[in-house]
């Protein structure tokens, strides 16, 4: 083949290649031409599966939300993918309608993007349907309810054992330590004061907090100790149990437990938590007890602390406080003195005693109180002398009022530190008729609140650990079961032998059996024809009652069942004629029986396993208050059966009910929702109504009083509120519904998804919104205004808060100018995501906020400004004009990537630049502000930011240095300063060019007790220069600095001199510093450093470091346990040198003329 075949071969070649790529490109266009209709109806069929496979998801994601789980990123990532592909897909099916087949170029572009948005829709639904569990449960903390300690007074006394404890829990060698002291003497609330200064110290990684009671449930106390550790412990062997626990608290690397309340010997390996100082060493035990032998021998603790009585002082001091002026009347002193002495010195008695006698004015009262004191007959209590006895008994009889008692006597029927609900309370004394003159149960509801603060004024009560509920103390109820027992013949059972013998009494009035630990078996007939209440809390998922069990009881009345039998309810129960209040928990498989007792007035059922409630409920024509919200599983209610109910006055219902849609159909399987209107005396209603198409013409909502109504969705674990008309709107805005008269009166409303409305004042209320308390609006993606023009009146006159999150669509709060009277009760502000929001407030509207104690704004993507200047007049820059925010305590600011400012003056980039003053402010938080380079100009009002106490700067990529010199004086009440991630700051402290720098900086930062650096790669210098003895941060007690990666060394030598409250020192992945104190300029003499209460010195990965100072000097750490060095390589940490050692307690104290070494010490023990 010659050299022309072979071109002609190659040019050949190219042709067909070009040919095949022509008619490839030809065929591909061609098919999307053809296929138009198939590949868009394709589409349309991958993105509808796609849409219900998003649903699905997000229907998971909202139940894990509604039990407080973490959403996975990957599950949230898929659910923005979803939406953004069937918004893509939308797109394309639009222009899909629009029309234009014959334009063959708009047909291909089509089908090529509907083509591949299908593939995507496919491939995405396929990666939905694999997802396997779309939550997880963030760690559990109880530090802040348990440390939440009111009524603690911090005594002199009491400073010793506090320290003592704290000393010993950081001592690593003391692994058990003991608390006692009888009872009353506040044990509970000094281990929860040491517990909130641990937690302040870092001390731990975990607290655990459990009570164990004078009668030990260990299968109760592993339960706690699981849920705290998040361990799901669902297994029935004891050794299993045990065995779980052990592995998981070793998992542990710092764990505290406080086992409160030991009355006896507690085994420890039993429960699991043996590890805990044996082969856990990071595990620490506290105990408290009444009884020295308890903790000293039976738990084996290695330090004991005593909690004795006040002194005098102290009891006569926290006495005069309580009862106020009167404490200095010449008539009543003497008088109070004897009463004070007759105390005996324990807390639970003074400070129950004093709010007896609190705005007591006449004498005669105070020395009667006194008589009686001295002449009440004590009582065999264990673990309480007679005079805490007498104290306690007096306090009861002086309530007078017969309702007082009677209630606290139902306290007292309740288990050992059981969180009572108020509301039970509430139920038990209609039942029994407690309450004079009072018809209703609003009316008994407000008289129980008035008499549970009485009680709690009076200091037999306390709050529970959560709203709503009470507790007594362990030694007032004592006194009280001792009362209700010899008084009132009510009985609080604690073993099944008492509970044989009490059956049997003819003039027993109540029982109550508040967890019986072993195997109980109830006789076939209670003997107590007098009975009136019944309190079973049993728990034994195989116990029965005897089917003739209630056939004796004729007066009983009221009759609490908590999760306690097999489900069965026995035939007997109809035989109840006069009981008025039942309160069934757990699963009822023959609730037709409760039809029987006709006399009902209140009626609750709480896990309720059934989807549809039995007909005859409507037979209880007397029913005042029906309570199904524990029924999770119902959905169906029969028809006629709630509009029997003729005197019922409050309703709760589940979030599932389905409600009849108004038709006229001859047969109806469910009721309607206007069977509501024919309850003349509801007052009260709690109710989700998913289908909003049932309200127009409720004419029930005109005589709420109080509500919680959730219309088009159901209720969130976060949409909580404390006020009495509560309502949420998630619907399509139409002007028939029968919401209006609701949103007139509602207190909090929680608005969101609602289409239709932009403007919410007017479109939703145009009179203002003169009752709402509290208000949050979240993911609406077509609110633009809060308020967009409105009339001379005031608007939200009363509101408390708002809350706005994920607001797509808002572009203002306020369009208008507002009344002063607008938002002037304004507390809280929190905005979060709210993507078109350039500000929060004009500044004609700041003057309304004179209340606004906290402000909260974060990740809003175009916000430049928190408060917008409408007209340059009203701020002129070099005026002395200013905004002030008086009363504002807590501010914070988070990814606000584009704020320049926190007023809107052009071309600042300072945060607070002197227009805006802050008197009262504690807390302060900037986090990613990209576009500042300032926190304060060099100009500051005098009076702004006196009162800052805490400081968190991080992600400010752009700031140079913290605190400028014209600040130092300002901040002198700084406690804590914390920075991370500021990736261009060079210094914290700027010292240069401070002005009167000996009138001003030795205030500036005397009260920093805590200084926490991270992530400071171009910091160095936390001090501008050394301030030479000016700043000496006596006060610090934490340091933390920790990957500042150009910091050569950390303190000028006049600061570290000055570090006489330093405990813990930490100075990890700082790869240039040299030294940790820099050198004095002009100093030749010997330096010394004293670290007297240095308890902990963490040294890591810092390569060239060599020592504390490069010049001669001594150091003493007589208090130095914990020395963690890592990583150090340069670093001599020992040495010895004879001639120049002098002794000291603590780890070293040394001189040396050469290279020193970190410590001095002449001899090395290693123990075993």
């Amino acid at each position: 083949m010659n050299f022309l075949d072979k071109i002609e071969e190659t040019i050949f070649d190219w042709v067909l290649a070009a040919l095949g790529c022509v008619l490839a490109a030809l065929g591909c266009l061609l098919g999307y031409l053809f296929r138009y209709k198939t590949t868009v109806d394709n589409l349309k069929t991958q993105v509808e599966e796609l849409r219900r496979a998003r649903d699905r998801l997000q229907h998971d994601v909202d139940t894990a939300i509604r039990n407080l789980m973490k959403i996975e990123a990957d599950v949230e990532r898929r659910l923005t993918e979803s939406d953004d592909i069937i918004a893509g897909a939308e797109k394309i099916l639009e222009d899909d309608n629009k029309g234009w087949y014959l334009n063959m170029m708009f047909r291909y572009q089509v089908s090529k993007r509907a083509d591949k948005a299908a593939s995507e829709a496919k491939n995405l639904k396929d990666e939905i349907s694999k997802i396997n569990g779309v939550g997880y449960r963030e760690s559990t903390q109880v530090v802040e309810t348990v440390t939440s300690n009111r009524g603690y007074e911090a005594f002199e006394s009491r400073k010793p054992t506090i320290t003592g404890v704290l000393e010993a829990l950081k001592d690593p060698d003391i692994t058990r330590i003991g608390i006692h002291g009888m009872g009353g003497v506040g044990k509970t609330m000094l281990v929860k004061e040491v517990l909130k200064q641990a937690e302040k110290d870092k001390l731990f990684d975990k607290y655990l907090f459990l009570v164990v009671s004078n009668d030990p449930d260990l299968k109760r106390i592993q339960r706690e100790i699981a849920e705290q550790l998040d361990l799901k412990l669902d297994v029935e062997s004891e050794l299993v149990r045990r065995d779980q626990l052990r592995k998981r608290l070793k998992q542990e690397n710092r764990v505290l437990i406080i086992l409160d309340d030991i009355w006896k010997y507690l085994d420890l390996e039993a429960l699991g938590i043996f590890s805990c100082g044996d082969d856990n060493k990071g595990c620490k035990l506290l105990l408290t007890s009444g009884f020295y032998n308890v903790v000293c021998n039976d738990m084996d603790t290695q330090k004991q602390f005593e909690v004795k009585v006040f002194l005098n002082d102290e009891a006569r001091n926290l006495f005069e406080k309580i009862v106020g002026d009167l404490a200095k009347t010449s008539e009543i002193k003497l008088t109070m003195l004897q009463i004070v002495e007759e105390c005996a010195g324990l807390p639970i008695a003074i400070t129950t005693v004093a709010n007896a006698l609190k705005n007591k004015k006449n004498p005669r009262i105070w020395k009667d109180f006194l008589n009686q004191l001295k002449m009440s007959s004590p009582r065999e209590i264990e673990g309480m002398n007679e005079k805490v006895y007498k104290s306690i008994k007096m306090s009861y009889e002086f309530l007078q009022s017969n309702e007082a008692k009677s209630l606290l006597l139902l306290c007292s029927l309740h288990g050992e530190d059981y969180d009572i609900k108020v509301e039970d309370l509430l139920r038990y004394g209609v039942g029994l008729g407690l309450f004079d003159n009072v018809d209703t149960i609003e009316g008994a509801r407000c008289r129980v609140h008035s008499l549970v603060e009485r009680l709690k004024g009076s200091s037999l009560l306390l709050d529970g650990n959560y709203n709503g509920r009470v507790k007594m103390h362990d030694v007032i109820r004592d006194v009280v079961i001792n009362i209700a027992a010899e008084e009132r013949h009510m009985y609080t059972i604690r073993t099944v032998n008492e509970l044989q013998t009490r059956s049997k009494r003819k003039d027993t009035v109540a029982i109550s059996l508040p967890y019986i630990n072993g195997d109980l078996d109830l006789p076939n007939q209670f003997e107590c024809s007098k009975l009136e209440l019944l309190l079973l809390f049993y728990q034994r998922v195989d116990f029965r009652i005897p089917d003739s069990f209630f056939g004796g009881l004729k007066d009983l009345k009221v009759l609490k069942l908590s999760r306690t039998w097999s489900g069965v309810l026995p035939s007997s129960l109809s035989s109840l004629e006069n009981l008025q209040t039942l309160c069934l928990e757990g699963e009822v498989q023959n609730a037709i029986i409760i039809g029987e007792l006709k006399n009902l007035k209140a009626l609750s059922l709480s896990s309720y396993d059934t989807e549809r409630l039995p007909k005859e409920i409507g037979q209880l024509t007397h029913l005042q208050l029906l309570d199904l919200r524990g029924c999770s599983k119902l959905k169906f209610i029969p028809p006629n059966v709630l509009s029997n109910l003729k005197r019922l006055e409050e309703l709760y219902l589940p979030d599932d009910v389905e409600w009849e849609v108004e038709v006229q159909s001859t047969e109806k399987i469910n009721a309607m929702f206007s069977e509501l209107d024919h309850l003349s005396h509801l007052t009260k209603l709690h109710i989700c109504i998913k289908n909003a198409k049932i309200l127009p013409k409720a004419m029930v909502f005109e005589r709420l009083e109080s509500y919680r109504i959730a219309i088009g969705s159901a209720w969130l674990r976060n949409e909580t509120s404390e006020t009495p008309r509560i309502l949420k709107l998630n619907i399509i805005l139409e002007s028939d519904y029968g919401y209006k008269v609701l949103l007139r009166k509602c207190e909090s409303l929680f608005l969101g998804k609602m289409k239709g409305v932009k403007n919410i004042l007017y479109e939703l209320d145009s009179e203002g919104f003169p009752c709402l308390k509290h208000l949050k609006v979240e993911e609406n993606d077509e609110i633009q205004y809060i308020i967009k023009s409105m009339g001379v009146r005031g608007v939200f006159p009363i509101l408390e808060s708002i809350n706005l999150l994920y607001v797509n669509n808002l572009e203002r709060i306020s369009y208008t100018r507002l009344p002063t009277e607008s938002f002037c009760n304004l507390r809280v502000v929190k905005v979060s995501n709210c993507r078109k929001l350039e500000f929060v407030f004009s500044s004609s509207m700041v003057g309304c906020f004179s209340h606004l104690l906290e402000m909260n704004i974060e990740d809003c993507k175009i916000m430049s400004a928190i408060v917008a200047i409408e007209r340059e007049e009203e701020i002129e820059v070099n005026s002395d004009d200013s905004i002030m925010f008086a009363n504002l305590h807590s501010l914070k600011l988070r990814k606000l990537f584009k704020l320049i400012g926190f007023l809107s003056i052009v071309n600042s980039h300072v945060l607070f630049n002197g227009k805006v003053v802050f008197p009262n402010l504690e807390e302060l938080e900037i986090e990613g502000m990209d576009s500042m380079m300032m926190i304060w100009p060099n100009q500051l009002i005098s009076d702004c930011f006196g009162k800052l106490e805490t400081m968190t700067v991080s992600g400010c990529r752009n700031l140079t240095y913290i605190v400028p010199p014209n600040m130092l004086r300002t901040l002198q009440n700084l406690k804590v300063l914390n920075i991370y991630d500021c990736d261009f700051l060079e210094e914290v402290f700027e010292i240069q060019g401070t002005n009167n720098v000996e009138e001003s900086c030795d205030i500036a930062a005397a009260e920093l007790i805590s200084l926490t650096l991270r992530n400071l790669k171009n910091v160095k210098h936390i001090w501008s220069m050394d301030p030479q003895g000016i700043i000496t941060f006596a006060k610090l007690c934490t340091i933390e600095i920790k990957r500042c990666w150009s910091l050569k060394s950390v303190f000028p030598t006049s600061v570290a001199k000055a570090f006489l409250q330093l405990e813990r020192l930490t100075i990890w992945d700082c790869a240039t510093v040299e030294e940790t104190v820099a050198k004095e300029e002009g100093i030749e003499a010997t330096t010394l450093f004293v670290f007297p209460k240095l308890t902990t010195l963490r040294l890591h990965n810092l390569p060239d470091l060599k020592s504390l100072y490069p010049e001669r000097h001594t150091s003493e750490w007589p208090s130095l346990k914990s020395l963690d060095i890592k990583k150090c390589n340069k670093l001599k940490i020992f040495g010895s040198n004879k001639s120049s050692m002098q002794e000291t307690n603590g780890l070293g104290h040394y001189t040396s003329l050469i290279q020193q070494p970190l410590f001095f010490i002449e001899k090395v023990e290693v123990r075993p």
